[in-house]
């Protein structure tokens, strides 16, 4: 696993994104549609908390010494083999290395009504994530 310096101050840093997206997030879709400025500011910070996932993910594997995954959904696969999170859990953080990707690479194209839905779970697992990564790290 990551070393614990290096956890901790990456969770805290995935925490405070997905707090902050969530207070946006949550407010009722046609508010959350019409506030690009929020919108946007929402969509960004769930970004970097699914990207910090992503990197946490990456060090706990190749920390571990199980290989190179050939992409970043493929990081969570490998935890879920390796029984290291659950295979639910590692379902739900592909899809949401997905939606980072479609935030990513289609951001005036995103239908924000699905991002919002699709934050509604998403934003759990990563959560769950961030939890198994303390546990792992001894934090």
């Amino acid at each position: 696993m990551v070393r614990r310096d290096v956890a901790g101050a990456r969770v805290a840093r995935a925490t405070a994104w997905l707090d902050d997206a969530s207070r946006l997030l949550d407010q009722p879709a046609d508010v959350f549609v019409a506030a690009t400025k929020d919108r946007d500011l929402a969509l960004f910070y769930l970004f970097l908390a699914i990207q910090e996932c992503i990197d946490l993910s990456a060090h706990w594997v190749a920390d571990a010494g199980w290989g190179a995954p050939d992409d970043a959904g493929s990081t969570f696969d490998v935890l879920a083999e390796r029984h290291a999170i659950d295979r639910e859990l590692a379902d739900g953080l592909r899809l949401a290395a997905g939606l980072r990707n479609r935030i990513a690479h289609g951001y005036a194209m995103l239908d924000y009504r699905r991002v919002q839905t699709e934050s509604q779970a998403g934003v759990p697992a990563l959560r769950r994530f961030l939890a198994a990564v303390a546990r792992e790290a001894g934090l």
